[in-house]
């Protein structure tokens, strides 16, 4: 069954620009709910990043009757996730065909009566890139026309290029989520600049002001510069960008990146300090405040120890780290996790 114009407009549109919806794909379900007549329409969506997690499943429907509890359908063979042949058609009454004693069959009928499903039409989708999603319309009482089947089938090939999108999307923002938390804990924040110095992109705290002649300079001299080019430029130090951002629509030429301080917890410094070096917690707090930039007599003191105290405790972090003197001790702690915590 080829897509209808109309399909296009009222299922396409919202389907593939639901993958920036909250909740994802809420009007192309409520849509696809009103073209079948079905009383409710379940899709759970397994990304390849879940592993074998339980899908995370989107609803619509009437909302006074039972929530259908997939996970509950799955255990009773009525909705079999890994059976299901990607792209084809099932009907409920094939699901229960695969039951072999009549035990199973009541408890079958015992939830379907429970979620007050009759009947039911199930697709599964699997995408290029091993993401799956499965389709589920559920009806009280009337039965679903053929050419219910034949949309979900057409509709299949689209399913899957939205749920691949989505599931790209998902992990570029867990990575730049990652990454922006990250860069804010070692106090660095930065931005993609074009050859005039537009900011594109910037992390949340970036506060570089406003643009000036020697930036926009600065940056036009990154076309073409070797990927190891640096350029201070006030208090900023510029990069050039990597191929792929060159390359979009708005392009980033160059990449400015800047330093603010960060007020750290000792504490948990101190501690991933203690975890990695074998210290114990007094030890990894003076060595943490040894390497803010306190002398050893005045980190011992403001935890409390004696002179002589503070100085058997270096030597003790010395042997424990490796550490060939003071300002070893503070590379040490420096390039090691503490900085993150």
């Amino acid at each position: 069954m080829a897509l209808a114009p109309t399909d296009e407009t009222d299922l396409l549109l919202p389907l593939h620009g639901g993958v920036f919806e909250q909740p994802l794909w809420a009007t192309f379900l409520r849509r696809l709910l009103a073209r079948t007549g079905a009383d409710r329409l379940l899709l759970a969506v397994r990304t390849r990043e879940m592993g074998e997690r339980s899908p995370h499943v989107l609803d619509a429907g009437r909302s006074d009757l039972p929530h259908p509890a997939i996970e509950e359908l799955a255990a009773l063979h009525l909705f079999p996730f890994a059976a299901l042949r990607p792209g084809r058609v099932y009907a409920l009454e094939e699901m229960r065909a695969l039951d072999t004693d009549g035990a199973g069959a009541g408890a079958q009928q015992a939830a379907l009566d429970r979620m007050q499903i009759g009947h039911a039409r199930f697709i599964r989708i699997r995408t290029p890139d091993a993401n799956e999603a499965w389709l589920l319309l559920v009806h009280s009482r009337s039965e679903f026309a053929a050419a219910d089947a034949a949309l979900l089938t057409a509709l299949a090939p689209h399913l899957a290029t939205a749920l691949d999108a989505r599931a790209r999307i998902d992990a570029l923002q867990w990575r730049a989520a990652m990454a922006e938390e990250t860069l804010a804990l070692l106090g660095i924040e930065q931005a993609g600049l074009d050859a005039e110095g537009h900011v594109l992109a910037p992390t949340p705290g970036w506060t570089a002001g406003e643009r000036a002649p020697d930036i926009a300079a600065a940056c036009a001299a990154m076309a073409g510069a070797a990927p190891g080019a640096r350029r201070p430029v006030g208090n900023l130090l510029l990069r050039p960008a990597a191929a792929e951002a060159t390359a979009l629509p708005c392009p980033s030429l160059a990449i400015g990146t800047m330093r603010r301080q960060r007020q750290a917890d000792p504490d948990c410094a101190a501690a991933v300090l203690a975890s990695h070096f074998g210290l114990s917690r007094r030890e990894a707090a003076l060595a943490d405040a040894i390497s803010r930039g306190q002398s050893i007599v005045e980190a011992g003191r403001n935890l409390g120890l004696t002179e002589e105290t503070a100085r058997n405790y270096s030597k003790r972090i010395y042997a424990k780290t490796g550490a060939k003197g003071q300002a070893d001790l503070v590379r040490l702690v420096l390039t090691s996790l503490a900085p993150l915590a």
